[in-house]
């Protein structure tokens, strides 16, 4: 893929995130993508990316997921990224409804004219727990 495909690409995929639509986002993977986090470890193929996009914007129907303009090299993305919103459903056990959740990470894709080949994104996964009131931290 060129650069311009990639750029209309990740415009198309910004819009999913926008529109809040799993069904979207998991579209914008190849069928035999991965999809790599703390949170979900690394999952295979659309129809487990779909339940991994699903997850998130039911806990956090409003999320922002917003993202600094992306470094592309041939067919690899990497980007800077910020997550907010206040949780509404279940989130990883304990989080209560109205609890407020923000952190950042970074995201690296690989794309293909059949979509996200592999997606990877690292952030602290367990401050944002103990941010959450998931984990507790034992004082020194």
């Amino acid at each position: 893929m060129n650069r311009a495909e990639v750029e209309t690409w990740l415009a198309r995929h910004r819009a999913a995130f926008d529109a809040r639509d799993a069904d979207r986002l998991a579209a914008g993977h190849s069928e035999h993508g991965t999809f790599e986090s703390p949170a979900a470890g690394k999952v295979s193929g659309r129809a487990a990316i779909r339940q991994v996009y699903a997850y998130w914007l039911t806990a956090f129907p409003d999320l922002e997921f917003t993202w600094d303009r992306p470094v592309i090299d041939g067919d690899r993305v990497a980007f800077f990224w910020r997550f907010r919103d206040t949780a509404q459903g279940a989130f990883f056990g304990d989080v209560k409804a109205g609890t407020r959740l923000e952190f950042s990470g970074a995201g690296q894709y690989r794309i293909s004219s059949e979509g996200i080949e592999e997606a990877r994104h690292v952030f602290d996964f367990t401050g944002a727990l103990i941010n959450a009131g998931v984990l507790k931290v034992k004082p020194l």
